[in-house]
């Protein structure tokens, strides 16, 4: 399928569809002058305009000089926390006669959609993949949470001074593990998305959104 083209002003049928199809939305968003992730409702709940400076022991807040959704170097949070959560209820207890009953309880992980994956995020979820499904001990909870996932990524357009992409060979571009990635456009011609699909359902997605068909000079 050939590149296409999403405008700034259509990027919430993105979010619309994500949630429509049953997904909770996971995104970046402003908490406590930080950019973190959190579910999202609307394309207003993500940080525009805004980016950081990142630096040993540094991190700031400040505002860009136009209106980016995705113009920030790659925050404190990772997405493990929702493949991988913290706490988990694995079983429960009933006492019944004088005796205990132990009670499994299966994973039913929420469906989620991760919105503006960066390319060492894409990386550090294939490392779980490997851990937590390829080792002959498969944790059936992450498993089932990352089968749920719809992975949208973006292509890195600011790094930070503590970045390490390049060095470990895991960015600034998406190359794999996503449904589709989007790279970020603003210039003279406008705000828009270049938009790519990665998986069959990643097009069937892309095909549903409004867009048109990429340049030669956009895909360049």
């Amino acid at each position: 399928m050939k590149p296409q083209v999403i405008d700034r002003q259509h990027f919430g049928a993105l979010v619309s569809w994500l949630a429509g199809a049953g997904y909770a939305v996971v995104g970046p968003t402003v908490r406590d002058q930080t950019i973190v992730l959190d579910e999202i409702k609307s394309v207003e709940d993500l940080p525009i305009g805004l980016t950081t400076r990142q630096d040993a022991a540094e991190y700031r807040l400040t505002e860009r000089e136009d209106q980016a959704l995705f113009g920030y170097a790659v925050g404190p949070h990772s997405f493990k926390k929702y493949l991988f959560p913290p706490r988990e209820t694995l079983w429960h207890v009933e006492r019944s006669n004088g005796s205990l009953r132990f009670i499994e309880k299966p994973p039913d992980p929420p469906k989620y959609a991760f919105l503006g994956v960066r390319a060492c995020d894409l990386a550090a979820i294939a490392i779980q993949d490997t851990v937590f499904t390829s080792t002959g001990h498969i944790d059936p909870a992450y498993a089932q949470a990352r089968q749920q996932v719809f992975a949208v990524g973006i292509n890195c357009m600011v790094a930070g001074e503590t970045c390490f992409c390049v060095s470990m060979g895991t960015g600034p571009r998406c190359t794999s593990g996503f449904d589709l990635v989007l790279t970020e456009m603003i210039d003279a011609d406008g705000h828009r998305f270049l938009v790519e699909p990665g998986t069959e359902v990643g097009a069937a997605a892309l095909a549903a959104l409004p867009t048109r068909d990429a340049s030669e000079a956009e895909i360049a």
